[in-house]
């Protein structure tokens, strides 16, 4: 089988501009089942992509304080949910649906820097991951065979 070399070039667009992902089901929400996957109905996030260049700068630049407020790499989880969450509230998470608080700027910069909100920025990161990610596509063998040159000429 053979890909089709543009079915893996990400939609620049959509990383940029975001896109509604739904993690439909998630691990590790039933304490008494940790390994069963739940499913999520309804819920979805409007994100832009881990790949959107203000979020990349941003990223590097507080990786880098990290660095120099902590030498050890020892960073206070709260510090690192913190800087994790003004990341995703500033340049990633465009909107929310399935949750019973409704979306707002506001709510969510305290809730995503909440370090017991964990779970809620895993989800928030892996969707921002999928985003102008495309099916990929195979060329069929007829296709393929029809478009090498013949070995006559």
């Amino acid at each position: 089988m053979t890909i089709k070399l543009g079915s893996l070039a990400a939609d620049l667009t959509k990383e940029r501009e975001g896109e509604w992902i739904e993690p439909k089901e998630w691990p590790g929400l039933n304490p008494d089942k940790p390994l069963d996957m739940m499913q999520l109905p309804g819920v979805s996030f409007h994100v832009r992509s881990t790949n959107y260049p203000p979020y990349v700068t941003a990223r590097q630049t507080a990786l880098e304080d990290m660095k120099k407020d902590y030498p050890d790499d020892k960073v206070p989880p709260e510090v690192a949910a913190r800087i994790e969450g003004q990341l995703a509230v500033e340049h990633l998470l465009l909107g929310w649906k399935g949750f019973d608080i409704e979306y707002s700027p506001g709510a969510v910069k305290t809730i995503l820097a909440a370090e017991e909100h964990r779970v809620l920025r895993t989800m928030i990161y892996w969707c921002a991951g999928r985003v102008g990610k495309r099916q990929v596509e195979f060329v069929t063998d007829a296709t393929k065979n029809s478009e090498a040159p013949s070995a006559g000429k």
